[in-house]
């Protein structure tokens, strides 16, 4: 059985902006108020390139430029790379990983309705990772009696973390063989 939850359970929906026109010290004035490492910059309201701090030290300081110098057109990247509010989270982090992208702005008919970033998809992944070790911990005396009735346990090794067809309690701990032979 595969969970799919959708990005907009999980994304930031007060996504910070600035209008192209804009200046980019105005740009990073913004990104100080309110401790944000990216802008995403938009045209007659609609997204169309993103700014981060990667950009300004890349573009801007690494060339010993004033901000004055460099539009934020120049200075953002664009096409802009977006992903739906329906999108799966699991396809999502297979999209950031794939194309070396730490934000992508959620758009909703082609408005913008907000921005997930891999500490997001970081936060909720450890986050499963806590409810699937309570979860365990919760079914231990079933998990016992399985183990000692003969029965193969199929679940998460609680030492490497992997998941095993083949787990065995040992001293309290659902073990896969390898880590159980470290063990002993």
């Amino acid at each position: 059985m595969e969970v799919r939850m959708p990005i907009k359970e999980i994304m930031t929906r007060d996504v910070v902006t600035v209008d192209i026109k804009s200046g980019v010290q105005q740009l990073a004035q913004k990104m100080l108020v309110y401790d944000v490492g990216s802008i995403i910059i938009t045209d007659k309201k609609q997204p169309v390139g993103i700014v981060t701090e990667r950009d300004i030290v890349r573009k801007i300081v690494s060339k010993n430029l004033k901000p004055d110098d460099i539009s934020i057109k120049e200075l953002m990247t664009t096409p802009l790379v977006t992903i739906p509010a329906t999108e799966d989270v699991t396809d999502t982090m297979h999209k950031m990983v794939k194309m070396e992208i730490r934000r992508l702005p959620v758009v909703e008919n082609a408005k913008l309705v907000g921005i997930v970033t891999d500490t997001d998809l970081l936060a909720i992944s450890a986050e499963m990772g806590s409810i699937f070790s309570d979860l365990i911990k919760m079914h231990r005396e079933k998990i016992f009696s399985m183990e000692t009735s003969g029965q193969v346990f199929k679940g998460i090794c609680e030492e490497c973390g992997y998941i095993f067809d083949n787990l065995s309690l040992v001293d309290g701990k659902l073990l896969c063989e390898s880590c159980k032979e470290t063990l002993e």
